[in-house]
């Protein structure tokens, strides 16, 4: 909220240096920051006014308001509940069209980039309502520091860290709201191969979160969600034993073990901020299993899950295999016992035939209850009710797609690849009657 300036003739001299030294003293508060008011996000464009009046025996449709956790949904300020769906940005430039857009910690190049990205995605007729926002290492490290890969941590400074939160991510969060857009937060990097509770990873993941929680700009702001970590593989007990086997003979150590280490940065979180937080789970975030038995405790927590062809039993030769039977039954048991507990967000997802080289994962569409990755995949996100999720492909590419184009051979006309089902998937989860259908009292129960 920006002050206004007064004149400061006729006010008496001690006052003014009580003020003077009020100010010194906030100024030197280090790392933290103390919200004293929710956040007030940028107002959006006005919508049209409606051409019908307003029928008061509708039930309600989705507004943008801020949302909270009740029960396994995300539900707005009016009561309705939400499954979002959207796309991810990185802010980097290899991440950006493999450093051909913008360079040398260019800021005012890098948010313009994305943020027309943005613009683009949405002129395109894209039905979005959430961005994943990764707070990429190229701002954070130190300039011309070796690292083996996001993984390593070797090269993070506190310092930039906060100095490009101000100037690269909260500008990009705040151009997401303004145009309609819930924003999930994730940290800078992946996680190590092995993590522990107490250990360095975990000490730094807590130090991004104190930055991050206290931010006046983000605590308690409901439009802005925090997903804790990325991809954590192993977790290692107090022997430093790795205990991230599948079988379940470790099921207790490691849920116990993962819960701990989530439930602490919760902890420190929440002396801070209010904001939903979802927690990611072992093995790349595939894991989730444990946490029926073992949930992380406190209001406004979701879970933040990964999911590629070949997961959760959904086939081997990925371009072939996949079958709605066994996908189903994977899921089913390592996600939705605590789906049914707790929103879920599939923070990283997407597929296309191998040839295009433009998706991380490999597959193809397919037939919804038959075989193929894609369909199966709506098909199973809708069976679970609560599911929100993204299209993980690069934005640069969502902003070139044409729904108007005839199917073709190519990654954006392709039916077999993901943009053409998701685009039309999309338009329809942005209907009133998909908002009225999730919005029945007792749908999913």
């Amino acid at each position: 909220m920006k002050k206004k300036t007064n004149c400061l003739r006729g006010i008496a001299f001690p006052l003014l240096m009580a003020f003077v030294l009020a100010f010194a003293m906030a100024s030197c508060g280090g790392d933290e920051w103390h919200p004293v008011e929710p956040y007030v996000p940028p107002t959006p464009e006005e919508p049209e006014e409606p051409s019908e009046p307003t029928d008061p025996t509708k039930p309600k449709e989705p507004t943008f308001t801020p949302l909270h956790v009740d029960g396994r949904w995300f539900v707005d300020e009016n009561g309705v509940r939400h499954n979002l769906h959207g796309f991810a940005q990185t802010y980097s430039p290899w991440f950006n069209e493999q450093m051909t857009k913008w360079n040398n910690y260019d800021v005012s190049a890098c948010l313009k980039y994305n943020q027309d990205l943005i613009d683009k995605i949405l002129e395109r007729g894209w039905k979005m309502d959430f961005v994943r926002l990764h707070m990429d290492p190229y701002w954070s490290n130190t300039p011309g520091v070796q690292t083996t890969g996001e993984n390593d941590i070797s090269a993070f400074d506190v310092e930039r860290f906060k100095k490009y939160l101000d100037e690269v991510f909260i500008p990009m969060a705040e151009y997401a709201i303004a145009k309609g857009l819930y924003v999930v937060m994730r940290p800078p990097g992946v996680c190590p191969e092995q993590i522990s509770v107490g250990g360095v990873y975990h000490n730094y993941l807590k130090q991004v979160w104190r930055i991050v929680a206290q931010h006046p700009k983000l605590s308690n702001n409901g439009y802005v969600m925090f997903e804790l970590a990325n991809e954590p593989i192993q977790i290692c007990n107090s022997s430093g034993k790795a205990v991230d086997n599948w079988n379940g003979a470790t099921f207790d150590e490691r849920g116990q073990l993962i819960t701990t280490f989530m439930q602490q940065i919760v902890d420190m979180m929440r002396q801070y901020c209010d904001n939903i937080i979802l927690v990611p789970g072992l093995h790349y975030q595939m894991l989730y299993k444990t946490f029926e038995k073992y949930p992380v405790k406190g209001k406004n927590i979701g879970y933040a899950v990964h999911c590629y062809p070949g997961w959760y039993n959904s086939g081997y030769d990925k371009e072939v295999d996949v079958v709605y039977d066994n996908f189903k039954a994977g899921w089913d048991d390592e996600i939705m016992p605590i789906g049914r507990k707790a929103p879920i967000v599939v923070t990283e997802m997407d597929w296309a035939p191998a040839v295009y080289n433009k998706s991380w994962g490999k597959a193809i569409t397919g037939v919804a209850g038959a075989n193929g990755f894609g369909a199966n995949f709506m098909k199973v996100c809708d069976e679970s009710c609560n599911i929100s999720w993204l299209l993980f492909t690069g934005p640069e590419h969502l902003a070139q797609y044409d729904d108007s184009a005839p199917d073709g051979n190519s990654f954006l006309t392709d039916p077999q690849a993901c943009p053409r089902p998701v685009y039309r998937k999309y338009l329809y989860y942005a209907t009133p009657a998909y908002s009225n259908m999730i919005n029945k009292e007792d749908y999913g129960k």
